[in-house]
């Protein structure tokens, strides 16, 4: 790993940047204001466009992303909808993955129809071929402006054959990738023909819980558009946001390998267990994109779904009765948390649309943390075993 300069020109010699929380600047006289202006020198002007912390963030998950700027933002859902407002306009269309976050299919299923801009969705649990095919189909009748892929998607970790949609689409038209799920580490979207990257730093890069931030990484044009947007709208991550993701950016490749190692083992485990009905990991063969994943994937991180042969309150009885995950809706952080999807970040759907999404009553979400394989393996053996009344 190269060496990285904490301090961003500061003359100091502390290896740890320090925390830039001024806001206000000035500048030494009109002449330096002209040169500001006219891009001769560049400096600081004021705090919601710039700041040392964030810059020093931007560079390095920009040489992860393999991007030629990036941006970090106060989350992943303002770095997505900072980038499609600014890159979309009334009479637009999009289409987009409905196998996704569902604050990012509201966002574009409803705030953006709000602006005159249409989206079309189409789901992604499909083959890849029969995806392309819907694809090819609706980019051919719309000619959308923009494409916004969650690969690999939430909860069920599909994916997209990326390099194909690259194909299809015309120039003008923006590939947007999400690929927090994957995170940097093992994804690198904009080298299989994405035009911009989104990450939720929230998850794996800040990797802690305890900051909340998103970026977006592509060319340079397409991110000083962005750029000038996130300017106005004010979706910034303050100094010490990105000062915790500089200190987590120093662990991070050490972090991820554990998630890809450990995240394996437990999908191993619970593909093998009798009890659990379906297993939704892409590190193993069994996903139903798992050709895709050996070719978009150097990695399957910490998070895996799965469906106990269970109904509702049998699977709600083996999450009260695991002792080591949080029961929350993070992942990528360092404790692990569980969720079962029906009642968490599906709730508020009806039957009908949980059963259009695929989001069975006993369906859950793993997310490991920084405990070893097998004592989590323990947990969901123990858990097993008091819900279903043998040894698993």
């Amino acid at each position: 790993m190269v060496r990285q300069d904490p301090l961003n020109g500061s003359s100091e010699n502390n290896c740890v940047q320090p925390i830039y929380r001024g806001s206000t600047y000035f500048f030494k006289s009109t002449e330096e204001v002209i040169q500001y202006q006219e891009e001769k020198v560049k400096l600081d002007r004021y705090g919601r466009y710039s700041n040392p912390n964030w810059a020093s963030v931007e560079k390095r998950i920009c040489g992860m992303e393999h991007g030629e700027d990036t941006l970090i933002f106060s989350s992943g859902m303002n770095a997505i909808s900072t980038t499609l407002i600014a890159l979309l306009e009334f009479g637009d269309s999009i289409i987009f993955t409905e196998n996704c976050y569902r604050n990012t299919r509201f966002f574009l299923s409803s705030v953006l129809a709000k602006m005159g801009i249409k989206a079309i969705p189409i789901n992604s649990s499909n083959t890849s071929s029969d995806f392309i095919k819907s694809f090819e189909s609706c980019y051919q009748k719309f000619k959308s402006k923009a494409v916004f892929l969650e690969m690999p998607c939430n909860p069920h970790l599909y994916l997209i054959d990326l390099e194909k949609i690259e194909e299809i689409v015309d120039d003008e038209t923006v590939i947007i990738v999400d690929s927090t799920l994957a995170s940097p580490h093992n994804f690198t979207p904009l080298d299989f023909g994405a035009d911009i990257v989104v990450q939720s730093c929230t998850k794996y890069i800040c990797g802690h819980g305890d900051a909340m931030a998103g970026s977006i990484s592509g060319s340079q044009d397409l991110v000083d558009r962005v750029r000038l947007y996130r300017n106005v709208m004010g979706g910034i991550a303050d100094p010490h946001c990105a000062s915790l993701l500089s200190r987590s950016l120093e662990t991070f490749s050490l972090r991820m390998e554990h998630y890809n190692r450990a995240g394996l083992e437990v999908a191993q485990y619970l593909e093998s267990s009798p009890h659990v009905k379906r297993v939704f990991y892409t590190g193993l063969d069994s996903h139903p994109h798992s050709d895709l994943a050996r070719t978009y994937l150097t990695g399957h991180g910490g998070v895996i779904s799965f469906e106990l042969n269970a109904d509702f309150d049998s699977t709600a009885q083996f999450i009260d009765c695991l002792k080591l995950p949080f029961m929350g809706s993070n992942f990528g952080v360092n404790v692990a948390m569980i969720e079962q999807c029906s009642i968490f970040t599906y709730h508020q759907y009806s039957e009908a649309e949980r059963q259009k999404l695929q989001i069975a009553d006993s369906l859950i979400r793993f997310s490991i943390g920084n405990e070893e394989a097998h004592s989590l393996i323990g947990d969901i053996q123990s858990a097993l075993a008091k819900v279903f009344g043998v040894n698993p």
